[in-house]
């Protein structure tokens, strides 16, 4: 039950975060060049995210659990891409919005946020896949 409540909540705040962005935007001047920067850093994001996901293929869920153990692609680099373009994402967001709020819910929510599901999912990886899961831990960035 407790999963599940922190699981909830976590989505609450993460789409709250985009709602203030969009209350709490044009705090800072950009002008064209940030407008551009932040479309390509959305775009950059939006991509490692579609990337990730076909990687997974039938691996893909929305839950914590794992489907299984893909480590080919992507994810012989990246662990996390999937929560990594999250972050991307959400930063391009804040940019393109012009939003200190954004961005600093990004460093004090966002990855905090994600970071537990990080941590929640590399603990049953490598409980189910121990010592491979280690070996692929040594070899690629978080």
């Amino acid at each position: 039950m407790k999963n599940s409540f922190i699981d909830v909540a976590s989505i609450i705040v993460l789409a709250g975060v985009f709602v203030l962005n969009i209350l709490f935007r044009n705090q800072f001047d950009g002008g064209s060049i940030l407008f551009i920067a932040s479309l390509l850093i959305v775009l950059v994001g939006i991509t490692i995210w579609l990337i990730g996901k076909k990687t997974l293929g039938e691996f893909f869920s929305t839950s914590r659990y794992p489907k299984g153990f893909v480590t080919k692609g992507i994810y012989s680099k990246i662990r996390h891409p999937m929560y990594y373009s999250g972050i991307v994402i959400y930063i391009g967001t804040a940019l393109f919005f012009r939003s200190w709020v954004g961005l600093g819910l990004v460093f004090f929510l966002v990855i905090p946020i994600l970071y537990y599901f990080i941590k929640k999912e590399e603990g049953f990886l490598r409980e189910k896949y121990k010592d491979q899961y280690l070996v692929y831990r040594e070899k690629t960035i978080i």
